[in-house]
């Protein structure tokens, strides 16, 4: 066994000089920071990891992103309606409260739809989330959604969105599209969204091209077990 200790040198040098150095080097003291740099460092570290005055307040009045400022204005809306209901009690305040919720309803559709084409993945979820209040009684949302469910980038959102189509299966517009999508989708997430919706709201058409999808093993080996166990059971 060698009797050489282990050097402490950042690296191993054949040179006795250069072994002097950084020997005299490792003996340096080292001095500890004074208070006043120690009270600065952490002020500015906690300068760096925290949000300016300003910023806290946009957030504290949701004002942070476009949405924040499209609600602010809906609330400016529905405080100068109620000023105006206090003043006048004639009525024309029942119809000027009318066009009042007509404006909010618009300006809350679009929103939705703006959400939806977001480039964020999380404002396009939130999109969808809202969207499924408004797509049975609104055309070009539930169009919105199927663009979602078949074109989105993320899974999750594409999911969210046929979930949010489930009360429109037994629509053909909305159930051949969709049935369309179950069968070309290569996504297990997609897939077992579209696979539980027709398992809820299918018809008996929807659900024998779901067994049969199954029995070609089309789908993921996970989901053709639950498919034909479900309908296994449903028959018994």
């Amino acid at each position: 066994m060698s009797d050489r200790k282990n050097s402490s040198l950042p690296f191993e040098s054949s040179d006795s000089s250069e072994q002097q150095l950084w020997q005299a080097l490792g003996e340096l003291p080292r001095a500890e920071p004074s208070a006043n740099l120690r009270r600065s460092f952490y002020y500015e570290l906690e300068k760096v990891g925290s949000d300016s005055w300003s910023e806290r307040i946009r957030g504290w009045l949701g004002l942070s992103n476009n949405a924040g400022w499209v609600t602010a204005a809906v609330c400016l809306l529905v405080g100068f309606a109620a000023a105006q209901l206090a003043v006048d009690k004639g009525g024309a305040a029942s119809d000027r409260l009318a066009v009042l919720e007509d404006n909010i309803d618009r300006l809350n559709r679009e929103l939705v739809l703006d959400r939806l084409q977001d480039s964020a993945a999380g404002t396009r979820l939130l999109g969808v989330h809202n969207a499924s209040y408004l797509a049975n009684d609104d055309h070009e949302i539930t169009q919105a959604l199927l663009v979602r469910a078949s074109q989105d980038r993320s899974p999750s959102v594409r999911s969210a969105a046929i979930d949010a189509l489930g009360s429109q299966l037994d629509s053909a517009e909305v159930g051949d599209e969709l049935m369309n999508l179950l069968e070309n989708s290569e996504s297990p997430i997609v897939q077992l969204a579209l696979v539980d919706l027709v398992l809820r709201n299918g018809n008996r058409q929807q659900l024998d091209q779901l067994l049969l999808l199954a029995n070609e093993e089309r789908l993921h080996p996970d989901l053709v077990r639950h498919v034909r166990k479900s309908l296994r059971s449903e028959s018994i």
